[in-house]
């Protein structure tokens, strides 16, 4: 089946493609979004589904069974879908590709995985991402709702770093359960589920962040295992990018701003936005998908923050907790090395994902694409 799914860029896409497929009567597991292309405004992926056989015959009467050699090989699939289908079929009859969760078996495995961990049986597993090299499911484990990460090496200080801050601040971060280094290299990770809804209440947010990152610097910053955030790099790069481009004069304003501004490293989780804090009925926050946090300057976090929600009224409620170390804070320029930081981050990782063979896409495009936002961000 070849579905279209129209989203905004940061909605997780899986639940709504799990949904999709079980309203039709299929059951059973995704196991991939593999093989990306991208496109002038979109993005094109194979996801493979792990159907359960004793129940492939409740699929809805307007769909049938094809074998996939014969799906690759057919007239009316277009280029692009079968040069992904022969892609992931060149080295066996079933659909894989490289990295530790690039088959067809890996939800198998996790199933009975957190069930140990958790001491109950998987009854039903949601996902919300599931590259070759990355995957992040719900389980629901009897009455217990649990969340797992399945992360390569590169990518295994998130759980680290949860840690460390669930120890300054247990109520704010999810409470680990299990962690388990597998042969393939990848880890295993299984936490608690967290109280609260994304999409609350973007001051009680900035409330949380500014109090957490106090205590971080109260509790010595080392004891959080991030790594300083290297600005000037990541200045330099812009300013390539923008060669003789207007923006290039705010980066460099920004940088020596943000450079005299001397404030004292802490914890900034740099992925900050409404989808990735849980707010409860009583305006407490839980931070959660902290893998993009180093340490560095306090304020850059909350401009994240409230550039995504395109809210500036809540800097106001963030410099209250700050009155001393705040005061006459240029919140533009910090928005500016915000944005400089979310290129180069966006950048990076398109890097990575490309020498994976996990997305495929013009480089001129791609540089284009993310000059313009880099542009439109700084103006």
């Amino acid at each position: 089946m070849l579905p279209v799914l129209t989203c905004d860029e940061r909605t997780r896409a899986l639940p709504g493609v799990a949904r999709w497929v079980l309203e039709r009567g299929i059951h059973g597991d995704v196991a991939g979004q593999w093989l990306g292309r991208v496109t002038d405004d979109a993005i094109d992926w194979l996801l493979p589904i792990a159907v359960e056989p004793a129940r492939a015959s409740t699929v809805a009467s307007s769909f049938e069974w094809r074998a996939l050699d014969a799906l690759a090989s057919s007239a009316s699939v277009i280029e692009y879908q079968q040069w992904a289908l022969a892609r992931t079929l060149a080295s066996g009859p079933l659909p894989c590709v490289d990295g530790p969760f690039g088959n067809l078996c890996w939800p198998q495995d996790v199933r009975a995985w957190i069930g140990a961990a958790a001491g109950s049986p998987v009854v039903s597993l949601t996902p919300f991402r599931c590259s070759a090299h990355e995957i992040v499911v719900g389980a629901n484990c009897g009455s217990t709702r649990v969340y797992f990460k399945g992360l390569t090496d590169d990518r295994a200080s998130e759980a680290r770093i949860t840690r460390a801050l669930a120890g300054v601040e247990p109520d704010s971060f999810a409470r680990t359960i299990a962690t388990a280094r597998r042969p393939d290299g990848s880890v295993w990770w299984l936490t608690a589920e967290c109280a609260g809804r994304p999409g609350g209440s973007v001051s009680c947010v900035a409330q949380a962040l500014a109090r957490i990152q106090r205590r971080v610097i109260e509790t010595h910053p080392a004891g959080v295992p991030c790594e300083p955030l290297r600005f000037e790099r990541m200045v330099r790069w812009a300013s390539s990018l923008l060669d003789d481009s207007p923006g290039r004069e705010a980066i460099g304003r920004a940088s020596t701003r943000l450079r005299l501004a001397g404030t004292t490293p802490t914890w900034i989780p740099m992925d900050l936005d409404a989808t990735n804090v849980l707010v409860d009925e009583c305006d407490r926050a839980r931070f959660i998908d902290v893998d993009d946090s180093f340490l560095g300057s306090a304020p850059l976090a909350m401009a994240t923050l409230a550039m995504r929600c395109r809210d500036r009224t809540v800097y106001h409620t963030y410099e209250r907790t700050w009155p001393a170390a705040l005061a006459r804070l240029d919140w533009p320029t910090v928005e500016t090395a915000a944005a400089v930081i979310h290129a180069w981050l966006g950048w990076h990782r398109l890097e990575r994902n490309i020498a994976r063979g996990e997305v495929f896409v013009d480089r001129a495009l791609a540089t284009a694409r993310i000059r313009a936002r880099l542009v439109k961000a700084i103006g």
